[in-house]
């Protein structure tokens, strides 16, 4: 059961990686998804998982993925909104096959809350969050400022973006870090990074392929600052994620 909720909560925090505010008021989505993301840390392979989905959205109250929250302002072109999501970064030592990152601490996943705001018009829409960890693991913050336009092409919508994600510098510590005392465990150089800025991009495909029924594709590329890439625990350039998901919108 443990094991399956885990499974639940990874699949749900990349669907929810996609979500740019697009969805109707009242509306209640079910479905099923297939997901998958690539890990930063060194010789830590990707999970391929299917898992269910339910989407909501109402004039006061939404959730979508493992995020949630109350609207503070909303009208045609605008939101306010407190949100509240499970943060699914983690990093467990046994899911690397490199020994030196084997003798390195846990670092747990934990929830984040704020705020965020989104605008709509025709030549787009703009979203913005900022959230901060409350359950007192990294003691970081993030944020996420971006761009997204929608447009049909035979039928479907397609939903290309772009942006950037700050990390504070305790939120990049907590996770790539290296303290004086993993450092002489397991012979990695200690780390201490600063703050960082990571560009990225997304595409969004929705097909609507019969009365109430989608499907949809959803892919993300984030260029990881020099902050992450240059920590001992790291191995890669940059991660993908990726999620496919058909759902019945009642």
């Amino acid at each position: 059961m443990n094991l399956l909720f885990k499974t639940y909560r990874y699949i749900l925090s990349i669907i929810s990686l996609f979500y740019v505010g697009y969805a109707v008021a009242d509306e209640l989505s079910l479905g099923a998804a297939v997901g998958v993301h690539t890990s930063p840390y060194k010789q830590t392979t990707s999970k391929v998982l299917p898992l269910p989905v339910i989407n909501y959205d109402s004039k006061y109250l939404f959730f979508h993925g493992l995020g949630g929250g109350l609207h503070l302002y909303k009208d045609e072109h605008n939101e306010f909104n407190f949100l509240a999501e499970y943060s699914p970064m983690e990093f467990k030592p046994g899911d690397s096959d490199d020994e030196s990152l084997k003798r390195l601490n846990k670092r747990k996943s934990t929830m984040m809350s704020g705020i965020s705001f989104i605008h709509r018009d025709d030549w787009g829409l703009i979203h913005a969050d900022f959230k901060k960890d409350v359950l007192g693991n990294s003691h970081g913050m993030t944020g996420d400022l971006g761009y997204d336009y929608r447009f049909e092409w035979n039928e479907i919508e397609i939903t290309p973006g772009a942006g950037f994600i700050w990390n504070s510098k305790k939120q990049n510590d907590y996770y790539y870090g290296i303290s004086s005392q993993e450092s002489s465990r397991s012979g990695l150089k200690a780390y201490d990074p600063n703050d960082s800025f990571s560009p990225y991009l997304q595409l969004a495909l929705d097909y609507p392929f019969a009365k109430s029924w989608k499907a949809s594709v959803t892919a993300r590329y984030t260029v990881l600052s020099s902050e992450v890439k240059n920590s001992p625990m790291v191995d890669k350039s940059g991660i993908a994620s990726l999620g496919v998901d058909i759902l019945y919108t009642f």
